[in-house]
């Protein structure tokens, strides 16, 4: 599946990975490194934040231009949801 093919599937997916990326990408701009804070191997930083900082939910995000208040709130809900995920994978004996 070429590059344009998995962006148009994708498009509507909002994942764990794309929004703990969007909360990175508004600190600084820079995809490589929003990329590396959000979780994504270096091997594949580079690329994978390029590829992410044109999805179409990452771009509305841009445009809305959140607020300092609202960054905060943002990574306050990414944290519980990472908090969640982890206390969902104790329960299924994942961890």
């Amino acid at each position: 599946m070429g590059f344009s093919s998995r962006l148009k599937a994708h498009k509507n997916i909002l994942t764990l990975e794309t929004l703990k990326f969007i909360v990175e990408y508004l600190v600084d701009g820079n995809a490589k490194q929003a990329a590396l804070r959000s979780g994504i191997p270096e091997t594949y930083a580079a690329r994978q934040g390029q590829w992410l900082k044109k999805h179409p939910m990452v771009v509305a995000a841009v445009e809305n231009e959140l607020d300092d208040y609202e960054l905060r709130q943002l990574r306050k809900a990414v944290n519980e949801i990472n908090a969640r995920m982890e206390a969902c994978k104790t329960i299924m004996g994942l961890d």
